[in-house]
């Protein structure tokens, strides 16, 4: 058994991370969560940029991923910084 990161670890663990965060809405509010949420997923982008090629689980090319995960970013955001969430 490899003790690295591997695609399925790194799935599960970012699956993990992002129905924590969601959760925490029940605990810091629902804003906070959201804003960190976007903050998850610019990392998401940042972390696609900087990955090399050959380390990277790919499906799609790069660029989509990184502009995907960037409007969802801004989006949330967004959302989470005007919206006036109960």
């Amino acid at each position: 058994m490899s003790d690295g990161l591997t695609p399925q670890r790194l799935a599960v663990t970012v699956t993990v991370a992002v129905v924590l965060i969601a959760l925490s809405g029940l605990v810091i509010g629902v804003g906070p969560a959201v804003i960190l949420l976007a903050v998850f997923a610019a990392a998401g982008a940042v972390a696609r940029v900087v990955t090399p090629v050959g380390r990277a689980f790919a499906v799609r090319r790069r660029a989509i991923d990184v502009a995907v995960l960037a409007i969802l970013a801004i989006g949330l955001g967004f959302l989470g910084a005007t919206t006036p969430l109960g």
